[in-house]
């Protein structure tokens, strides 16, 4: 680790100086400095932006470009913001360093440091000013908060803008096993109740966490047939669909046996597999980011909610405090008794083309809300858009999803 890499204390009154890197081992041992003393949501932990640039950042037509911000005069880094440029159709654009994996945009912060409106306008003003040419700007998905405690200054700049989506979480203050009676809704808890005596009328249940590579692939195999085979009944697309995605996840999991936030968890019917969940965890935070559930099995027993309910339990048990259900305002997650909090977006174009690309986008964003408004219409294209979405992510008759290597277990 060189000199500059460790963090130190900053200064409340900050004069950022920046630097931009385009590989993330550049500043991984800072990365992970920041991880450990800082504040950094899961989403941006350095383990977990690797895969996303190993797996997936040349199918989004991505590069990386981290900014790096330390105070000017003590040398104190500042904080890391993981950003990526997309070149498509002649067009270059500024977005997360994510390709649809990051339900988040935050900065990695070196201290867990609340910081201002003035401040961060200034945090940003160095930020926009390390960045390379590009023709717009887009950062969506910026919650209020990294952490619960700490302000995303992302949020505090001039120019953000509410967002369309939002997300939802709650706390889970322990001990667990007094939780459901403390946390959920009534109604929620009554669900519960009924769904595990009806369960426990077909068979054994156990409730189980992946804790060998063996195990990993088992669940994750399941998981990934559950979820494709529930999103063809509905006719939707999912991201899951490309290979590529269901390789990123896997190997996710893997690295979440020995230090990585990803774990696998499942519900168990007579030893097979009911309902899955996939939640990646940072310190007293967890995120749960996929769900699937065998409807055909235990039809009108609502296993995912039983499932749900057993995973904010178990993770209080390892001591998380704040478990967050991520985007979306699925009725699901309210009935649980998760709080509802609105995405902040910010855009800015730099040229012609950014603006008719944001123009675009509008008339997009518009078009979808009057379709919205003709619930079957929109449905049957929904439909319509997920078929072709799933066939141009169809791999060949002739080839696989890569295998995970025998390193992605150990």
């Amino acid at each position: 680790m060189d000199e500059r890499s460790l963090p130190s204390s900053v200064p409340v009154a900050v004069t950022p100086v920046a630097w931009l890197h385009r590989d993330l081992a550049s500043v991984r041992d800072l990365w992970l400095a920041c991880e450990a003393q800082g504040a950094c949501n899961a989403h941006q932990r350095y383990g977990w932006m690797a895969l996303v640039v190993e797996h997936l950042l040349a199918l989004d037509k991505s590069e990386p470009l981290i900014v790096e911000l330390r105070d000017a005069a003590s040398g104190a880094p500042i904080l890391l913001l993981p950003l990526a440029i997309r070149r498509k159709a002649g067009l270059t654009e500024i977005v997360p360093l994510s390709a649809g994996v990051c339900d988040y945009t935050a900065p990695v912060l070196a201290q867990p440091v609340a910081y201002t409106a003035e401040e961060a306008r200034r945090l940003w003003l160095a930020v926009r000013a390390a960045l390379p040419k590009a023709d717009r700007l887009r950062l969506d998905s910026i919650p209020h908060e990294i952490v619960p405690g700490i302000p995303n200054p992302l949020a505090l700049v001039d120019g953000i803008q509410d967002s369309a989506l939002s997300v939802s979480g709650m706390a889970t203050p322990g001990p667990a096993d007094t939780l459901a009676a403390r946390v959920f809704r009534p109604s929620f808890v009554k669900q519960v109740g009924k769904t595990r005596r009806r369960l426990e009328a077909l068979g054994t249940l156990s409730f189980e966490a992946a804790r060998t590579p063996a195990e990993v692939d088992a669940m994750m195999d399941e998981l990934l047939h559950l979820r494709l085979a529930r999103f063809r009944k509905l006719g939707r697309f999912d991201i899951l669909s490309s290979p590529a995605y269901g390789q990123f996840y896997r190997q996710a999991a893997h690295e979440g046996l020995s230090g990585g936030s990803a774990q696998v968890i499942g519900l168990k019917l007579d030893g097979d597999c009911l309902a899955l969940m996939l939640n990646l965890v940072h310190r007293d935070v967890a995120h749960g980011i996929l769900i699937a559930m065998d409807d055909e099995r235990a039809r009108n027993t609502a296993p995912g909610l039983f499932m749900i309910s057993l995973a904010i339990e178990q993770a209080c048990r390892e001591g998380v405090t704040y478990f967050d259900f991520s985007v979306g305002g699925q009725s699901y997650k309210q009935s649980v008794g998760a709080l509802s909090r609105p995405f902040f977006r910010l855009e800015e174009v730099y040229s012609l083309r950014g603006h008719a690309m944001a123009l675009a986008d509008k008339g997009a964003e518009e078009l979808r809300a009057r379709l919205k408004s003709n619930g079957a219409l929109y449905g049957r294209l929904r439909s319509w858009r997920g078929k072709l979405r799933r066939l141009s992510h169809r791999p060949a008759a002739n080839t696989a999803p890569d295998k995970p290597r025998a390193s992605d277990s150990d």
